[in-house]
């Protein structure tokens, strides 16, 4: 019987199958690629605790012990994971009151010319933590913004720039058309740049690029 090489590990999808299969390796495997995602994930989304967000991340991949027979390979694996996560922290906002409710599909109608500026700033921030460079004001600027954010803006934002999902499959994530994702990070950005600007960011810049 073939065998895979001992270097080479199975994808996200071939592991989960595996653990259909009754591998539980597999889940070990799956656990230690994506906890650490997840748990930044749901403290971001519903600003608990480490000790209250690492409880959640258990009841998540408990989730997913549970609801292994319903996945389909076919389907991405971080794609339903990250659907039970969502879904999970939904429930909870809901048990705490703290969920808003609200239409956003219209458009958006406002300039997004700081919006590159914006997604610089936190790629360099959330990627790069251990970085000694790391402008700490900057940092906690950054968290103060996207602790302000509606929930739906929240969710979609720390799927595509912090977890680097896809729009398609954010999409299917929230359960909504990607036009609705599309605009909600619109929103975000708008957000979150308007807390930047409040802040005095751009002046900042600007004198620096003048010295």
């Amino acid at each position: 019987m073939l065998r895979l090489k001992s270097e080479e590990e199975p994808t996200d999808e071939e592991a989960m199958v595996r653990f259909q299969q009754g591998d539980a390796g597999a889940f070990d495997l799956l656990l230690l690629r994506h906890s650490a995602g997840v748990l930044r994930f749901i403290m971001k989304m519903i600003r608990v605790q480490n000790a209250q967000a690492e409880d959640l991340l258990q009841e998540v991949f408990l989730k997913v012990i549970e609801g292994r027979k319903k996945y389909n390979s076919n389907r991405k694996f971080t794609t339903w994971l990250y659907t039970i996560a969502r879904n999970h922290c939904i429930d909870y906002l809901r048990i705490e009151e703290h969920r808003r409710h609200a239409s956003l599909d219209a458009p958006l109608s406002d300039e997004e010319n700081d919006s590159p500026v914006i997604l610089d700033i936190v790629r360099s921030v959330e990627r790069n933590q251990e970085e000694k460079a790391i402008d700490k004001e900057t940092h906690a600027l950054l968290n103060m913004a996207i602790v302000g954010l509606r929930e739906e803006y929240k969710e979609v934002f720390l799927l595509r720039e912090i977890e680097e999902l896809s729009l398609n499959e954010i999409a299917e994530i929230a359960g909504v058309p990607l036009s609705t994702v599309k605009s909600r990070l619109r929103y975000a950005y708008r957000d979150i740049r308007e807390i930047f600007i409040k802040a005095g960011y751009f002046d900042k810049e600007q004198r620096v690029k003048e010295v």
